[in-house]
């Protein structure tokens, strides 16, 4: 396990015709930066975004995670996420977006006039990578202030945001969670204001906890009350998001041991989707324990 927080960054989306060019220029301007390029993932330039590209980069980026040890309690406790590409305007990314936004904090590269950018000459390749080397500068500039904020929300207020809830379990409200986060780092917001609009998300209540589909309220213990679970590693039986999801939310690490307690009223489904597949707890069940992964104890 690495000594210090490393910042890692995947790129996606980069253009065949300058795809060594980029990878060198960004190589160098990496450590610059204070990040670490992780991945540097080529497609066409006119070719859309599909489910079968995103997970393949998602695979590689599964594999790059993997040789970066650690113990079962500290697996990726010193990781960074961000998840860089190429904005292709014709709306491919946002299967990119549903790939990596719970994970990674995601943030578009976009460069003025790409459609109708000719890549013939050297000299219009160069342009495109002086374009390309500006975005991802001023994206990851942005992205490390936002990966601090983030780090507070998630381990400073982890009782009280709305960053750490579950996706599947907590239902569809929870993609204005993640349209909030991925419109903060895509507009270069200012992070307090960023911070502050969580609160305005208006997502629904019981009391001073959130509450999901099936009106299931999600509670969340104090640092000192009982967290019973540990999210998985490699070699459990789960995904690999499944891990990858228990370790980083939007970017920053947060305990592998946070977990909510969510009431089962008498009569409510005790079947919840699960972080890979469903699950269903016995009818005797008063609560649920869930994992911002969505693993069901």
């Amino acid at each position: 396990m690495a000594d210090a927080t490393d910042v890692l960054v995947v790129v996606a989306g980069v253009p065949l015709e300058v795809e060594d060019r980029f990878g060198t220029a960004l190589s160098k301007l990496a450590p610059k930066e204070g990040v670490k390029l992780a991945i540097l993932d080529a497609c066409g330039l006119h070719q859309p975004y599909t489910e079968e590209y995103a997970q393949s980069v998602y695979e590689k980026l599964v594999s790059k995670l993997k040789t970066r040890g650690g113990t079962r309690e500290f697996l990726l406790a010193n990781t960074k996420l961000v998840f860089l590409f190429l904005h292709k305007l014709e709306g491919s990314h946002t299967v990119l977006i549903d790939r990596f936004g719970v994970e990674a904090l995601v943030s578009p590269l976009v460069v003025p006039c790409l459609r109708q950018m000719p890549l013939e000459t050297d000299g219009q390749r160069g342009h495109l990578v002086q374009q390309m080397i500006r975005a991802a500068r001023r994206a990851i500039r942005h992205a490390r202030k936002m990966l601090y904020a983030i780090d507070e929300e998630l381990n400073g207020r982890e009782n009280k945001t709305c960053l750490l809830l579950p996706p599947k379990t907590f239902g569809k409200d929870f993609q204005r969670v993640m349209n909030r986060v991925y419109e903060a780092a895509a507009n270069s917001e200012d992070t307090r204001s960023f911070v502050e609009s969580l609160k305005s998300l208006r997502l629904h209540r019981d009391g001073r906890h959130y509450e999901g589909s099936g009106r299931l309220v999600f509670m969340s213990p104090s640092k000192s009350g009982p967290r019973h679970g540990l999210a998985p590693v490699w070699g459990d039986s789960h995904e690999p998001s499944c891990v990858v999801r228990g370790r980083l939310r939007f970017g920053a690490s947060y305990s592998p041991r946070f977990h909510y307690d969510c009431p089962l009223r008498p009569g409510s489904s005790r079947r919840f989707p699960g972080c890979h597949r469903p699950r269903t707890l016995p009818p005797h069940r008063r609560h649920a324990n869930v994992a911002p992964n969505d693993g069901i104890r």
